[in-house]
C-alpha cells in the first residue's frame, strides 16, 4: 500500500498545483491524474471525462470512457487517501455537477451528482466507449445475454439501427462487459433509473456505445454512477461480479429463502409452463352425440316450438349460429369450425343472467344443487355461481348428449388436466388466460391443485381505458374516476398513452385499493382458490416518471409502487408471482417470469404481421386456439441469427439469478413457435435449466404430446434438483462455439452440442444436436437428443 499511496499523491499533487496556479483552461486541459490498484492503472482526465486503464503484465491501454468537450472549466479538484484506496472529487460548475471518482484495489466507481437547486431536465454522457483493438466483443444482457463481436456486420447494423435502448427495459440488468481477450471488463450501473445506450457504427465498420444519464427534477438526489472492474476472461464474468455486488448490497434473495416464505412456489421446480385456451364454458369435445343434439336444437326453428327448451334456446342464436346447428345435424362427421360455431354461441348463452326461463324448463328433473342456485335472486348470484346455475340447466335437458360440467372446458378442464397427469407431467404452471376461466371452470381449478399443479390468472395494471372503450380488455377496466385521475402524466403535461396508444398508463401509486379489490374479489367468487397469479408488464422494465401534481413518481417511486403490489398478491394470498421479462429489479420479489429466454422478437416487422407472408405468426382469432399462439411458422433467418444462434447466447441472466427465479419465454415466442428454431430452443433450454412454455388445449396435446413428454422426461427430474441452485458458470469448448458447457453449483454439469459432428473429451461424449447432462461426485451421465 506504501507504493500505492505514494504513486498516487506525487501524481495527483502535480494535477493540484497546476489548478490551483490559475492555469488557463488550455493549459492543463490535456492534465491527468493515474492511481494504481491490484490489477491495473488508471488515468483520468477530469477536464474531459476521459478514463484509460493499463492492466498488470499487458501492454495494452483500456479506453473505459473516451474523452468530451464542452463540459467547462474545472474546480475545487481534491482527493482523499485511505489504506483501501482513493477518491477524486472535482467540480463542472458549468453543468452543475460534481465528479467524484474511487479507486479501491481493481474496482474504479465513478459518480456523478447535479446540484440540488436544477430545477429543469439535464443530460450527461458518460461513458463513452469507442472501438480499440483492446475490444474484441461486447457482452450484454439483452433478455437472458448476448455476446457481439465488434466486427460482426449484422450485429453492428442492428444494434446502430436501433435507436436509444432504456437500460431498466433494454437490459434485463443494469451491466455490461467488454472482452479484452486475456481480461473482461465490467460496467455496472448503479443507478440504473433514466439511462440510456445509443450504439453507432463508425465509416470503418467499428461498434461503439455510449451511455447518457437524464437527471430528472423530480428526484431530490440527483445521482448518477457506473463501477468498474477487470475480471477474468470469461464471457460471463460481468454476470459474476454483478452478482456479486447484488450480494454484498444484500440485493439478492434465493430461490430457497423465497420456498421458505411461500411453499407453493417449490412446485415451480420441474414444472413445464403452459397456457391454457379455449376456455369458454362448453366446447365441442363436451357433446357427446353431435348428430342428436343438433337434431334437438334445431327443432327450435319450429314456431309451435317457442316455448320449449329448444326453442328458448335456438331463438337467441344468430343466423350463422343456427345454420350450424342444421348442418350439424344432417351430417355424420361435421367439421370442427362449425362444432365451434356453435359452443361458442351457447358459452355465451350460459354466460346471461336470463338463460332460465321456467317456461321451458317445465317438467325437466334437476339436481338439488341446481333448484337451490335458482331458489335465489340471479342478482345475488357470483359469476361462478351463476355460470353453475346454467351449466347444470343445460345438462339437465340434455343430459344424454352432454359431459357432466364438471367435467366442460377445453384447454382448462378436468379432462386435460387428467391427459396431462396419465401422460407423466406431474409438475406443471398453467396459465389462464383470463379469471373469468376460472369462475368458468372451478373444478378444473379444483383439480389442477389435487394434481400438484400451479394455476393461475393473466392480470395486469399497467393501461387504464374508459368505461365506454368499445375495443378494451378486462384488466384496463376500472372505473370512471381512476381513468379521469389516476393515469401518468409526462413532463410537458401530457397523459402518457397506453398499450397499443390506447388509454393511458396507470399509476401503480393509485392503483394499490384496486389490485387488492379486484384479487380480493376474485378469489372469494372462486370455490377453489387459484394459487398462481401473473401480473403482466411490472417486471418487464418500463419505468415512469409522472408528473401528475396528485401522485408525482420517479422511476424508482413507480418500481417500488409495482413490486409493493406483486408482493402483496404473494404475501396475502400465499400466491406464486410472476411477471413479464424478468428485470433484476423486480427478481427479489417474484417467483417466476416470462420473457427472459425468448423476448419479443420483430414487434414492428410487417411480414411478422402480413397474412400473405410465410413468416405471419397469426391473429387473436379463434379463442379455442388463437393462431398468434398456436399457429408454428418459419423466422426469419435474421431474427434466427440475433436471438437464437447459440454463438451469440450468454446465459448472464441464469448466472446471476437461476438460484433465484425461474425464467422461461415470453408466451408471444414458446418454445414450439418458431419450426426452424424448436431443436435450437430445446438445447437451450436444457443447457440453461429452464423449463419450456406451451400454449396448450386438447388438440395441440394430442398433436405435440410425444415431444413434450421425451423433453419432459429430461427436464423436469434434473430441474427439481438443481433448480434451485446457482448456475457458477459458462464455457465455448469449441473454437466454433457451438459445444457449450454450464455448470450448477458442485452438482451437475451440462453440455449442449449445437453442431452435427460429435463432440469427446475425457470427461464425457456429446452427440450433434444433444444434450448431456454429468453428475459430478457419481460420474453418471444422461442424454438428450433432438434429433430423431
Amino acid at each position: 500500500m506504501s507504493r500505492l499511496r505514494f504513486y498516487i499523491l506525487s501524481i495527483g499533487v502535480f494535477l493540484l498545483a497546476s489548478l490551483s496556479m490559475g492555469d488557463t483552461l488550455e493549459s492543463i486541459r490535456h492534465s491527468s491524474t493515474t492511481a494504481s490498484g491490484t490489477t491495473w492503472t488508471v488515468e483520468i482526465f477530469p477536464q474531459s471525462l476521459a478514463v484509460n486503464a493499463y492492466p498488470e503484465d499487458t501492454n495494452i491501454t483500456v479506453r473505459i470512457s473516451s474523452g468530451q468537450k464542452g463540459l467547462g472549466t474545472v474546480t475545487d479538484f481534491s482527493h482523499d487517501l485511505s489504506d483501501e484506496g482513493i477518491v477524486f472529487s472535482w467540480k463542472l460548475p458549468e453543468r452543475h455537477l460534481t465528479v467524484r471518482i474511487e479507486l479501491i484495489e481493481n474496482t474504479l466507481t465513478s459518480e456523478f451528482i447535479q446540484d440540488a437547486s436544477i430545477s429543469d431536465t439535464q443530460s450527461l454522457t458518460w461513458p463513452i466507449i469507442e472501438n480499440t483493438d483492446a475490444i474484441q466483443g461486447y457482452i450484454l444482457p439483452f433478455f437472458e445475454g448476448s455476446y457481439v463481436p465488434k466486427d460482426d456486420a449484422t450485429w453492428q447494423d442492428f444494434l446502430s439501427k436501433r435507436g436509444p435502448i432504456n437500460t431498466t427495459a433494454g437490459l434485463s440488468m443494469p451491466f455490461w462487459g467488454l472482452d479484452l481477450g486475456d481480461r473482461t471488463l465490467t460496467y455496472i450501473l448503479t443507478n440504473p433509473f433514466n439511462n440510456k445506450i445509443l450504439f453507432s457504427k463508425t465509416e470503418a465498420s467499428a461498434l461503439g456505445m455510449q451511455v447518457s444519464h437524464t437527471f430528472t427534477p423530480n428526484w431530490k438526489e440527483k445521482k448518477y454512477g457506473v463501477r468498474l472492474s477487470l475480471g477474468e476472461a470469461s464471457p460471463v464474468e460481468p454476470a459474476k461480479q454483478y452478482r456479486r455486488w447484488l450480494q454484498q448490497n444484500g440485493e439478492f434473495v434465493s430461490f430457497a429463502e423465497k420456498i421458505k416464505q411461500t411453499p407453493e412456489a417449490e412446485k415451480l421446480l420441474g414444472a413445464a409452463h403452459a397456457y391454457l385456451w379455449g376456455g369458454k364454458m362448453i366446447s365441442q369435445y363436451d357433446v357427446t352425440d353431435w348428430k342428436t343434439f343438433a337434431s334437438r336444437l334445431s327443432r327450435g326453428s319450429n314456431e309451435r316450438a317457442a316455448e320449449t327448451i329448444e326453442g328458448h334456446i335456438f331463438s337467441r342464436l344468430n343466423i350463422e349460429t343456427q345454420n350450424a346447428i342444421r348442418e350439424i345435424a344432417q351430417s355424420d362427421h361435421p367439421s370442427n369450425y362449425v362444432r365451434r360455431v356453435v359452443s361458442r354461441a351457447i358459452s355465451r348463452q350460459l354466460e346471461r343472467p336470463n338463460f332460465y326461463n321456467p317456461t321451458a324448463w317445465i317438467g325437466i328433473p334437476l339436481m338439488p344443487e341446481a333448484e337451490k342456485l335458482l331458489f335465489r335472486n340471479p342478482a345475488t348470484l357470483s359469476p361462478t355461481e351463476l355460470y353453475r346455475r346454467n351449466c347444470l340447466l343445460l345438462y339437465a335437458a340434455f343430459s344424454n348428449m352432454l359431459r357432466h360440467p364438471n367435467e366442460w372446458g377445453d384447454g382448462l378442464s378436468v379432462k386435460l388436466l387428467e391427459r396431462f397427469a396419465k401422460n407423466g407431467l406431474d409438475r406443471l404452471w398453467l396459465g389462464a388466460d383470463s379469471w373469468q376461466d376460472g369462475f368458468r371452470h372451478p373444478t378444473a381449478v379444483a383439480k389442477a391443485r389435487e394434481l400438484g399443479y400451479l394455476v393461475g390468472p393473466y392480470d395486469s395494471y399497467h393501461s387504464i381505458h374508459h368505461p365506454n372503450e368499445k375495443n378494451t380488455w378486462e384488466t384496463a377496466q376500472f372505473d370512471l374516476s381512476l381513468y379521469e385521475s389516476g393515469g401518468i402524466v409526462n413532463a410537458d403535461g401530457t397523459k402518457s398513452g397506453g398499450f397499443k396508444k390506447k388509454g393511458y398508463h396507470l399509476s401503480p401509486l393509485v392503483a394499490q385499493p384496486y389490485v387488492e379489490d379486484r384479487v380480493n374479489g376474485i378469489l372469494t367468487q372462486m370455490p377453489t382458490d387459484f394459487n398462481s397469479w401473473f401480473i403482466d408488464c411490472d417486471a418487464y422494465g418500463e419505468l415512469f416518471d409522472d408528473y401528475a401534481p396528485s401522485h408525482p413518481a420517479t422511476q424508482l417511486d413507480d418500481m417500488n409502487a409495482r413490486l409493493a403490489r406483486m408482493a402483496w398478491i404473494r404475501d396475502t394470498h400465499a400466491m406464486v408471482i410472476g411477471s413479464e421479462g424478468g428485470s433484476a429489479y423486480a427478481a427479489g420479489t417474484i417467483h417466476f417470469a416470462h420473457g427472459m429466454m425468448t423476448p419479443v422478437i420483430g414487434w414492428s416487422d410487417p411480414d411478422m404481421k402480413d397474412k400473405a407472408s410465410p413468416y405471419y405468426i397469426g391473429g387473436y382469432w379463434p379463442p379455442e386456439a388463437p393462431a398468434i399462439h398456436v399457429k408454428q411458422v418459419p423466422l426469419k433467418e435474421h431474427y434466427f441469427y440475433l436471438y437464437y444462434d447459440p454463438r451469440f447466447r450468454l446465459p448472464l441472466y441464469q448466472i446471476v439469478f437461476h438460484d433465484s427465479v425461474v425464467t422461461t419465454h415470453h408466451w408471444g415466442y414458446s418454445s414450439l413457435k418458431f419450426t426452424n428454431a424448436v431443436e435450437t430452443v430445446a438445447l437451450l433450454e436444457l443447457l440453461y435449466n429452464v423449463p419450456p412454455l406451451y400454449h396448450l388445449n386438447t388438440a395441440r396435446f394430442a398433436k405435440h404430446k410425444d415431444w413434450i413428454k421425451q423433453h419432459y422426461a429430461f427436464f423436469s427430474p434434473l430441474h427439481r434438483q438443481i433448480g434451485g441452485k446457482a448456475m457458477t458458470d459458462f464455457e465455448w469448448l469449441t473454437e466454433d462455439k457451438l459445444v457449450q458447457r454450464t455448470m450448477f453449483a458442485d452438482t451437475v454439469e451440462m453440455f449442449a452440442n449445437f453442431g452435427t459432428e460429435s463432440f469427446e473429451d475425457k470427461k464425457v461424449v456429446v452427440s450433434g444436436r444433444s444434450v448431456v447432462a454429468r453428475w459430478l461426485e457419481t460420474g453418471k451421465v444422461e442424454a438428450f437428443s433432438v434429433t430423431p
